[in-house]
């Protein structure tokens, strides 16, 4: 029995990632000038991973003695031919070349397991004569899978019912990914400020999260509301594993929310300290989750770049969206700490909110360069199909093509911009940002690094 995990992408000139944005992805597409088509293929060259739960999948069925491969290419024919059953990942930037791909004779003469929190959600368009809707964390239904012929045939002849939970109750459970095997075929980046030197491993602690911005966050339809935790034994075994297997000592945890329990973050940190890995590794956190303390204890342990949501400078643009956050002073005081520390700061922006204007969004990029962070990231707001704001937009959504949804362009009819507004916003941000003198330094690192 043979197994094909599917990974298709359409080609487009900026990266694309589809374990982003709670698996829907995201591809960056900074605009259309001289300075941000620049940026496009820059980060094209330096950010590269596969959704993680493709892996674990992988390392699922092979811990199970099943035969099975990780592809991207769908023009490999004799792969495709050879599986007995294929897994194909879904995400909202590639929703229209896997759609094509499921109605090609080839995929039409496969059955094929939909997998992934977009097939879900968009289960009508997925949902074909050979295809099975994989439900909830596509790792929980594998681990639980018969594998008997006639089971797996029975998902797509409507003779089998799945009484699987949709998350993974223990997360301890799961293989650790083989990123060994994912490394012979293609390359694992995450390249700011020399991380390309080695390969950078992703890594999870914990899934869910809780906070109010679910209202158009698409985390929690993923992974739900309830976070739930790796014991921190268990992430510092994968670590040593990679470590001695993959030869490299660079993580990016996938948390959405790395550091949201203090007590389990203290204890990892101190589990990593204790067994004197020399580690540097990337978060995503909120602001309200760090403190001096914690700073000094992450930093310790190997912190060496933290990506941090803001969104907006202006407090009642914030609100519309029901998005949680500190007050601007301590934003300041809390990011002039990590920098103070060492640790590379990327502060998150998004234009086109609901109440956002040509001013407030000018006012967020001056407020982006009065912080000492050292990277910023100006995305667009999207109300994403399954979330719950999403109802609220339904019938002002302008864009057609799903893999338009990718972050960077404004999708809805918007009370007071265009989209061409908003590329010609993030055109002035990102050079207005980057060119600026105090960001000269981080700029000439990142770019010397395509060069290592």
């Amino acid at each position: 029995m043979k197994f094909l995990i599917l990974d298709i992408y359409p080609n487009d000139d900026w990266r694309l990632v589809k374990d982003t944005a709670g698996g829907y992805g995201t591809g960056n597409d900074f605009g259309n000038s001289i300075f941000s088509k620049a940026v496009n293929f820059f980060v094209s060259k330096m950010i590269s991973m596969p959704p993680m739960y493709a892996l674990y999948i992988h390392s699922i069925l092979k811990n199970r003695n099943v035969s099975v491969e990780y592809e991207r290419n769908i023009n490999n024919k004799k792969l495709i031919e050879e599986a007995d059953y294929i897994i194909m990942t879904t995400s909202i930037i590639s929703h229209e070349t896997e759609i094509n791909f499921l109605n090609t004779n080839i995929a039409k003469n496969k059955k094929i397991f939909i997998s992934g929190i977009f097939g879900n959600v968009l289960k009508d368009k997925y949902k074909l004569k050979n295809t099975f809707i994989v439900p909830g964390e596509p790792e929980n239904f594998f681990l639980n899978l018969n594998l008997d012929k006639n089971e797996l045939d029975g998902f797509f002849n409507g003779d089998q019912k799945t009484q699987i939970n949709n998350y993974v109750d223990n997360l301890d459970d799961l293989p650790f990914p083989d990123w060994s095997y994912y490394l012979k075929k293609y390359p694992l980046k995450n390249n700011f400020l020399g991380y390309n030197k080695k390969n950078a491993i992703p890594i999870l602690a914990s899934r869910g999260c809780p906070y109010s911005c679910f209202n158009y966050c698409t985390y929690p339809l993923q992974q739900g509301r309830k976070v739930r935790y790796r014991s921190p034994k268990n992430v510092v075994d994968e670590i040593k594993l990679n470590i001695e297997k993959n030869r490299t000592n660079k993580f990016v945890f996938r948390d959405p929310v790395f550091s949201i329990n203090r007590k389990y973050t203290v204890d990892l940190c101190e589990e990593i300290i204790k067994e004197e890995l020399k580690i540097e590794f990337l978060i995503e956190t909120h602001l309200k989750n760090l403190d001096d303390d914690l700073i000094a204890l992450l930093k310790k342990a190997g912190l060496k770049l933290v990506y941090v949501g803001i969104e907006s400078s202006n407090p009642d643009v914030l609100k519309g969206v029901k998005r949680f956050t500190i007050d601007n002073d301590e934003q300041y005081k809390l990011i002039k700490n990590l920098v103070e520390q060492g640790i590379v700061v990327k502060s998150m922006f998004m234009f086109g909110q609901p109440d956002d204007n040509e001013e407030t969004i000018k006012r967020t990029i001056d407020y982006s360069l009065s912080l000492p962070n050292q990277l910023v990231q100006y995305s667009v707001f999207t109300p994403y199909p399954g979330t719950p704001i999403y109802k609220a937009y339904e019938d002002k959504i302008i864009e057609k093509k799903y893999e338009k949804f990718n972050q960077y362009n404004l999708v809805y009819q918007h009370k007071n911009l265009e989209n061409s507004d908003i590329i010609k916003l993030k055109n002035y941000g990102y050079q207005k940002f980057y060119s600026n003198f105090k960001n000269l330094t981080t700029v000439l690192k990142s770019f010397s690094s395509l060069l290592r």
